[in-house]
């Protein structure tokens, strides 16, 4: 679980979307209702959730658009006034 809200926060710089554990650090980062979400050690939900994001064209935009709403986290002008 270390280092997951680096790892998030460089997704979000790159524009790649994100699946992540249900903890409370990418909780704070991605909103509580953010749709790809697997509980710690479910490997199952997460192959199913990548699955999912490699073949349905729709679900893979919602992570994209999610994650842009999100982006403004990580901005530099944003991280320099903190």
């Amino acid at each position: 679980m270390e280092g997951g809200a680096n790892a998030i926060s460089e997704a979000l710089a790159a524009r790649v979307p994100v699946l992540a554990s249900y903890i409370p650090g990418n909780v704070g980062i991605l909103g509580e209702d953010y749709p790809s979400y697997y509980l710690v050690g479910d490997d199952k939900a997460l192959a199913r959730l990548l699955y999912r994001g490699e073949t349905n064209g729709t679900f893979y935009e919602t992570l994209e658009a999610r994650c842009d709403e999100r982006r403004y986290l990580v901005l530099p002008k944003r991280e320099r006034r903190l």
